[in-house]
């Protein structure tokens, strides 16, 4: 059993609550119990009763070393009473075996900060006993994380912003521009090259973390969304854009119909009849 004590992906765990498929199903209403039990564990930890929440983990767990463990945990647990608690999901998985794991998530607010509480218990000893239990402390809220807003962010931020803006916009330039070309053939396929972006360079707009992807074909050349960490946006190259551009002109080329033959020698008669009056 390993006692985490950092930030380890509170966030995909939040994500796991509500994503769960098969057996797993919310127990937020249908058993209270575990949600009630989850606040004595964390009134444990505030009230430093660490003898006491040792008992309520698994048999199998080494009993000294969580006890240094507990110890990192306690301290970042406020002694005082917190102003108010929210739980954030509560699940529960079993097998066909009869194993259960419970997972609860609660969320403590403090005057100046939020305790994130997680704890996963376990019935494989032949009852419910903890074989995980996280503490995170966080400056706002999860629900303010989650929030896409363009407030008090980095230059990181706006700069991809500004970036995904100018792909957009570039790429909707060229789809105007081919559905006003005549294209002869395929037509409908430039349609959808002009909006196509390469590469994608993206932001995690609650932390300001980078990432990017060299090889990769998009949809979109820019875009945005929710992941298990935070919200993002990303920009990618135009490159469906820029080869229609480039290209256009000889698409308008193959597009344009012939002359008959015939038709200018007929034009240039018919002018020098017309500038003869004599004839």
């Amino acid at each position: 059993m390993e006692m985490r004590v950092t930030r380890f992906g509170k966030f995909a765990a939040v994500l796991l609550l509500h994503g769960m498929t098969g057996c797993g199903r919310l127990i937020g209403r249908i058993a209270p119990d575990s949600i009630r039990q989850s606040k004595t564990y964390f009134e444990e930890l505030r009230q430093r009763q660490i003898d006491q929440i040792l008992q309520s983990f698994d048999s199998s767990a080494d009993k000294d070393r969580l006890r240094v463990d507990l110890g990192k945990v306690i301290a970042l647990v406020p002694q005082q009473e917190p102003e108010s608690v929210e739980t954030l999901g509560a699940t529960v998985e079993c097998k066909a075996s009869g194993l259960c794991t419970k997972l609860i998530i609660l969320e403590y607010k403090y005057p100046d900060h939020w305790i994130m509480f997680q704890v996963t218990t376990s019935n494989r000893s032949g009852h419910d006993a903890i074989t995980d239990l996280t503490v995170t402390p966080e400056s706002v809220p999860l629900e303010s994380m989650s929030q896409f807003t363009l407030r008090a962010k980095g230059w990181l931020n706006y700069t991809i912003l500004l970036m995904a803006l100018l792909s957009v916009g570039f790429a909707t330039y060229a789809l105007v521009l081919c559905i006003r070309t005549p294209i002869q053939r395929w037509k409908w396929l430039w349609l959808i090259v002009t909006i196509l972006g390469l590469g994608k360079l993206g932001i995690e707009w609650s932390s300001g973390e980078l990432w990017y992807k060299i090889f990769h074909l998009s949809i979109l050349p820019a875009g945005w969304g929710f992941d298990s960490e935070s919200p993002f946006m990303y920009a990618s190259i135009p490159a469906g854009a820029i080869l229609f551009l480039l290209m256009r002109s000889r698409l308008r080329r193959r597009s344009s119909p012939a002359l008959p033959f015939g038709t200018t020698a007929s034009a240039s008669a018919a002018n020098q009849a017309e500038s003869d009056p004599s004839q």
